[in-house]
Parts: C-alpha cells; sequence; structure tokens
C-alpha cells in the first residue's frame, strides 16, 4: 500500500513495515502533526510531507485468511450499545454516556467461561466517537454496518467506533480475569462509558468506592 494514511485509535497500534532504498536515501515515516521519524544509513533532515488523501481501509486490505476458531458458531453473544442521556453518575447531575441505556455503575457485566469463543455487537448512537478498548484480550473485526470483513485478519487492541456505526468483533476467552470494556478516551471512560468482562470462577476482593477511593478512570 502506497500513499495512504493509516488511523490508529486512541490505546491502538499499528506494525509498519518500510521498505529501504539500496543507496540509503533517507525514509521519513510521518506520524501525524510536526512529528516524524527518519530512517536512514546517513543522518539528515528531511522537512514534513502532507497527509496523504487516502486513507487504508483494513476491512478490505490484504488476503483473507482462516482464523483459529470459528466466529460463526459463538458460545457467548453480546451487545455494547453506547448512547447518552441524562440522569446521575454518583450522586451528580448531567448528560452521560451510557451502556446498552444503563448508567455506570449499572452497566452491563459480560460474563464468559475460560475457552468460549465470544461474539460481540458495538453501536455508537452517542453523538461522538470513542475508542474502545477490552483489556487482556485481542479481537478480530467481522464486520462494519453490515459489511463482512474482506480482507487480512484485522485484529485490534482498541477499535474506533464512530457515531452512528456499527461493528462486529469476535474474540476467544483465554485470559482469566476481570476486565475493563471501556473507550479509550479517559474521560468518557470516568463519566460512564466504562463495562466488565468477567469469567466463570473469577472474583476480586476489590469494590468501587469505599475507603480506598477505587474510582474507575
Amino acid at each position: 500500500m502506497r500513499d495512504a494514511a493509516v488511523v490508529v485509535a486512541a490505546g491502538g497500534r499499528a506494525d509498519l513495515e518500510v521498505s529501504m532504498p539500496a543507496d540509503g536515501s533517507p525514509v521519513r515515516v510521518h506520524l501525524g502533526g510536526p512529528a516524524g521519524v527518519v530512517l536512514g544509513s546517513r543522518s539528515y533532515e528531511l522537512p514534513p510531507i502532507p497527509r496523504p488523501a487516502a486513507t487504508l481501509d483494513p476491512l478490505t486490505y490484504g488476503t483473507p485468511a482462516r482464523l483459529a476458531f470459528d466466529p460463526g458458531v459463538p458460545d457467548r453473544r453480546f451487545v455494547y450499545d453506547m448512547g447518552r442521556r441524562p440522569g446521575f453518575l454518583d450522586g451528580v447531575p448531567g448528560v452521560w454516556w451510557t451502556v446498552n441505556g444503563r448508567l455506570y455503575p449499572d452497566a452491563p457485566m459480560f460474563h464468559v467461561s475460560e475457552g468460549d469463543v465470544v461474539r460481540m455487537r458495538i453501536s455508537n448512537h452517542s453523538g461522538e466517537a470513542h475508542p474502545m478498548h477490552l483489556h487482556g484480550h485481542h479481537a478480530v473485526v467481522l464486520s462494519r454496518d453490515g459489511v463482512p470483513a474482506g480482507g487480512s485478519p484485522w485484529w485490534v487492541d482498541s477499535l474506533e467506533v464512530g457515531s452512528g456505526q456499527t461493528y462486529e468483533i469476535a474474540f476467544v476467552a483465554d485470559n482469566p480475569g476481570l476486565w475493563m470494556d471501556h473507550c479509550h478516551n479517559l474521560p468518557h471512560a470516568s463519566e460512564g462509558l466504562t463495562a466488565h468482562l468477567t469469567y466463570e470462577g473469577v472474583t476480586t476482593p476489590f469494590t468501587v468506592g469505599g475507603p480506598a477511593a477505587n474510582e474507575p478512570e
């Protein structure tokens, strides 16, 4: 892929492979804004370059490949529907983010058993984009707005879900624990856009609030 920008969600990452010229001429990897990395066998100062007009779409980029599990026959199906409405969060009135129509801490707890294949639909009706991040797991994108993924498996740590968008993702519950599943715009997480994934048989002595003032991010 040439002359295309790669968008990285907050908390996400992308692996880039750069082909270096045989004569050692420098290559600038532009990181947005004035930032960049210059690669080469000699020291050079290269000016910033404009952002390419095209943007890489991981949904269609690359060649399809088989997954190690079958998301077509999941053990669990979950819905993560983001919205916004007036209400009280920790007794404070405001307009807060919701998960499946509920305000934190009454957001859903997604329950799994170790080894489950999980399929999750993430929808955003909140009016703003959210980089969604599930701790402890890697998920593969199955579709966006009903369009199936057609490129190489698109594995994500964080997934930018624009307002009005719906994604389907899948993952294997292979890392027992009690994990946050939240927006990686951390003010949004602290304003209620936080849910949890928990495994059967896994508990924790820690609770929200209390003398330790244990509060979400």
